[in-house]
């Protein structure tokens, strides 16, 4: 094949690609109209005894820790000063931008009545003794503190150059603002989930929920930007950054052990009645912890893996798998009670979360093909270069006559 006949396939392919995904998007957007127009019960496989399915499962319990790689990476980067990874944290906080953008989009979807939704932003109508509250509250201010993040390639796109300088000395700010938020909302989903005493399994139910949340969600998120990496450099021709990378696997490690040393812990103190009475739920257990956890653990503790791109993408991916495995152990398998109707989503549950994931994707890529998050501060100018210099355009630079000086 030659150079030009690649070229065009390539460029066929990603068009191809784009309408796939504008597609899958479609039908998702017509599986939402359906929705709205005929309601919950009409519409999905949701009843009194799980009011929580496939939309609040992944679109938002298992969404949210996945959109930590911005905050994980914000706080890596900036406030430990590790500054060799500030390639990474703008991809990170594109993704986080729209993971939890897409995050409120599914809490809409599962609202018995979404118009009453912007009731929460009204005082008087405030519950600020639950934990809904509290992660309604945080994911609004976090999804507020990612978007002031994101218009920072916006800026650079647009030429704006005083709002550029201004995001740029709140980039410690943010970076702090987030960390906190996150650590609010992240372990909260865990704590919705201490209600169910009776309800959700005791392979999962222990009061270490929150705590077991949040470890969770800081080693997925510098593994879904191991991931993101890496296919944009695979697919979208990115610089390989395998060696930044290289230091998100000597970190996650000791989070991924703090993370193990507490499930343990939950397992041995708290969790009360049988807990491998049932061979379906103890399957699962196992292949999330055996699978999910001590694998990836065990590979990232190797440094020939940690330095070999391929073998960095297969255990940030095992951790993903772990991570998602485990919300849906939490927030449905485990509440399966014997004897008792089990939901599945239908086919338009299913439509809408292949569509909202593929959103998810289509707006990347877009946004990676017109603004510039892969370029690391491309007005970020050296502190000892004399002013007048930094007011000369790239065409003066280039008008300016040099001498070249004989060789002694």
């Amino acid at each position: 094949m030659t150079a030009a006949r690649y070229v065009l396939h390539e460029i066929q392919s990603y068009h191809r690609f784009i309408k796939f995904l504008i597609f899958l998007v479609a039908l998702a957007a017509v599986g939402s109209t359906i929705r709205f127009i005929f309601g919950l019960g009409a519409t999905t496989n949701l009843n009194d005894t799980y009011p929580w399915g496939l939309w609040i499962s992944f679109d938002v319990v298992t969404a949210v820790p996945l959109a930590a790689g911005a905050f994980t990476i914000g706080v890596v980067a900036h406030i430990f000063h590790i500054k060799k990874l500030e390639p990474l944290v703008r991809p990170a906080i594109v993704t986080g931008f729209l993971g939890y953008s897409l995050v409120c989009v599914g809490l809409m979807l599962d609202l018995g009545q979404p118009h009453r939704g912007i009731y929460v932003l009204f005082p008087w109508n405030w519950n600020v003794h639950s934990p809904m509250f509290e992660v309604s509250m945080c994911v609004m201010a976090y999804t507020t503190v990612l978007f002031l993040e994101f218009l920072h390639p916006v800026s650079e796109r647009f030429g704006w150059h005083i709002p550029l300088r201004l995001l740029r000395n709140l980039q410690i700010p943010f970076a702090i603002l987030a960390a906190m938020i996150s650590t609010l909302h992240q372990s909260t989903l865990g704590t919705f989930f201490l209600i169910a005493v009776d309800k959700l399994h005791p392979l999962w139910y222990n009061p270490l929920l929150p705590l077991q949340f949040w470890l969770s969600a800081i080693f997925t998120g510098l593994s879904i930007v191991i991931l993101e990496a890496s296919l944009v450099h695979r697919f979208m021709g990115q610089p390989n950054e395998s060696d930044l990378l290289a230091t998100l696997t000597r970190i996650i490690p000791w989070v991924m052990g703090c993370y193990m040393m507490v499930k343990l812990v939950a397992l041995l103190t708290f969790s009360e009645g049988a807990l491998f009475d049932r061979p379906v739920l103890t399957t699962l257990f196992v292949v999330e912890v055996a699978v999910g956890l001590l694998l990836p653990f065990w590979m990232f503790l190797q440094s020939r893996i940690r330095t070999d791109k391929s073998m960095q993408l297969r255990a940030a991916s095992l951790v993903i798998f772990g991570l998602v495995l485990n919300r849906f152990n939490v927030s449905m398998f485990g509440m399966i009670q014997p004897g008792q109707q089990i939901y599945a989503p239908n086919v338009l549950e299913s439509v809408v979360t292949v569509g909202i994931i593929a959103a998810h994707i289509l707006f990347f890529v877009l946004m990676a093909k017109y603004f510039p998050i892969f370029e690391h501060h491309p007005e970020a100018v050296d502190a000892t270069i004399p002013d007048t210099f930094r007011r000369v355009g790239k065409e003066e630079l280039k008008a300016i006559p040099v001498t070249v000086l004989p060789d002694p």
